[in-house]
């Protein structure tokens, strides 16, 4: 009986110690699942930054074309002193760098004028257009243009590349050549892409000017009082009449037919009338 009732309570122990363990392991089997819960949601965080750290990426490596741009304008002008104001564009020119690629004087009676072209960088030309007020007594008229050349600079620069190809391709044919006839032929194409790619080199380094500097046209001009100068305007009225006396007899003499047949119609009447009596 005492043996029965051991072997019982033993079982009933070992039952309870199952059980405990059972559920000793639940917080563990919950912690465990909440890791990997975690763990999978770190990924998809990690798969996010990653993605937006490729498409930064991309976005730095691709390849941005500066856009080309020609600045060019005008101005026109009047001022106190033509001289003081052809020196200080002149010296504002050499400071920024620039230079002046034309120049120009006209004296009028009551006006004189001045024209300058200066070449000046394309990113000093605004600050430069504005150290002019200082000068300006009135503007008359001024005009700043920007032209856009990226798409023809873009395609210039791809056809130097292709023709630059091209001709590595014929120079390696050349060495291949198995006859003079053949590397004539070689070699006149050769010379011809050589010319086409000189030309666009030309047209390329114009481009790259007119980018690099932009072009101001400057006009300006200043009123000046002049002396009325009586024996002066009296030497230019004897000038002037003399000028339209041989005019006039320049005019008498290309009307001669018309003399000479007035000429012959009173000698033909005299001599009606001559009858007559």
């Amino acid at each position: 009986m005492k043996t029965l009732l051991f072997i019982l309570l033993s079982t009933a122990f070992l039952a309870c110690s199952s059980g405990g363990g059972r559920y000793k392991a639940l917080p563990e089997t919950t912690s465990s699942y909440e890791k990997v819960n975690y763990k999978s949601d770190f990924d998809e965080q990690s798969g996010i930054k990653e993605a937006e750290s490729n498409l930064t990426e991309n976005i730095i490596n691709v390849e941005i074309v500066e856009r080309k741009l020609i600045k060019e304008g005008t101005i026109l002008f009047e001022t106190n002193n033509i001289e003081k104001t052809r020196n200080y564009i002149a010296r504002l020119t050499q400071i920024q760098k620039g230079y002046i690629s034309r120049e120009n004087s006209y004296m009028y009676d009551e006006q004189q004028r001045y024209e300058m072209t200066v070449r000046i960088p394309a990113e000093l030309f605004d600050s430069f257009v504005d150290s002019l007020s200082g000068l300006i007594v009135k503007i008359e008229s001024k005009d700043i243009q920007l032209k856009d050349v990226t798409e023809e600079y873009i395609d210039v620069e791809s056809r130097i590349k292709s023709k630059k190809e091209i001709l590595a391709r014929y120079t390696e044919l050349l060495k291949q050549a198995k006859s003079v006839a053949e590397m004539l032929d070689v070699e006149r194409e050769m010379g011809n892409i050589q010319t086409e790619i000189e030309s666009f080199q030309g047209r390329l380094k114009y481009l790259q000017n007119q980018v690099k500097y932009s072009t101001l046209n400057i006009t300006f001009f200043e009123y000046r009082s002049a002396e009325f100068g009586f024996w002066g305007k009296i030497g230019k009225a004897f000038v002037s009449g003399w000028k339209g006396f041989l005019w006039f007899l320049i005019g008498v003499v290309n009307l001669w037919p018309m003399w000479l047949i007035l000429a012959i119609i009173v000698w033909l009447i005299k001599r009606l009338v001559s009858r007559k009596k």
